[in-house]
């Protein structure tokens, strides 16, 4: 059975949400302009528990696509080949034994 696409929400980005999204599409698109979620944290001055909340809220409640990677850090993906990495590393935190 095809599992359901998930809808996002139509509510507005909080204002915490609007500022990180527009810095990461500023500066961070692509995983070659990735950034660490530390850097990223300090940058939006936010603590890196508050960051991680902000970003999953962005891909969860409002689908921006963005991707958080282990060796890349955290960019927007802007193409196939960020999309793939995006991919990969969704599997790779879904595999059984990490």
């Amino acid at each position: 059975m095809a599992k359901a696409k998930k809808r996002h929400t139509r509510r507005p980005l909080t204002a915490t949400e609007a500022h990180l999204w527009t810095c990461l599409r500023a500066f961070h698109q692509g995983h070659r302009a990735g950034i660490s979620p530390a850097t990223l944290a300090r940058q939006v001055g936010l603590s890196e528990r508050r960051l991680g909340a902000a970003l999953t809220a962005l891909v969860k409640n409002h689908g921006c696509p963005v991707c958080i990677h282990p060796d890349h850090g955290v960019f927007v993906i802007r193409d196939t080949q960020d999309a793939a990495l995006a991919q990969r590393c969704r599997a790779d935190r879904a595999s059984p034994g990490r």
